[in-house]
């Protein structure tokens, strides 16, 4: 998710689409770039799975930083106060799609912005943090399957 043209809030579409480069990864992944709140729950639903969703997200950790976490255990601002450049964006997408009925598990790999202010592509700083995000998230998307795969046995 984000947008190319605010900075780093474009670190959720660069790291979904190295992950989409990767042939196990690519049939997974999809881009939402500059999406609103219809367009994350309008996804969701139709995805109709468990997902990732990556973005940038105000987390009050030091630029660079990664979080991985269940939309469960987010504290997110609906409307105003949101870091989302998109409107109404990711939080509430998400209360949109629970609101009709989406019940299937949504983590967030979050990443927090050095700088969202207007400008065409990443800081420098974030971008040389792309190879470390990307091996994290590549970790963070097995979780789930691993934990699937734990409760069945």
């Amino acid at each position: 998710m984000g947008t190319v043209f605010n900075g780093d809030d474009g670190i959720g579409l660069a790291l979904v689409q190295a992950l989409s480069e990767d042939a196990e990864c690519s049939a997974n992944c999809v881009l939402l770039e500059g999406a609103d709140a219809a367009k994350v729950a309008s996804f969701l639903l139709e995805w109709n799975g468990p997902a990732i969703l990556v973005d940038a997200v105000n987390m009050n950790v030091s630029p660079g930083e990664h979080r991985f976490f269940p939309d469960t255990e987010a504290s997110m601002t609906l409307k105003t106060g949101s870091v989302s450049t998109h409107g109404l964006g990711l939080a509430e997408g998400l209360e949109l799609a629970r609101g009709v009925g989406f019940d299937k598990t949504v983590f967030i790999f979050g990443v927090q912005p050095f700088s969202i202010s207007p400008r065409q592509g990443l800081t420098p700083e974030m971008a040389a943090c792309i190879p470390l995000l990307l091996g994290a998230l590549k970790t963070a998307c097995t979780l789930p399957l691993r934990q699937k795969a734990g409760n069945q046995g």
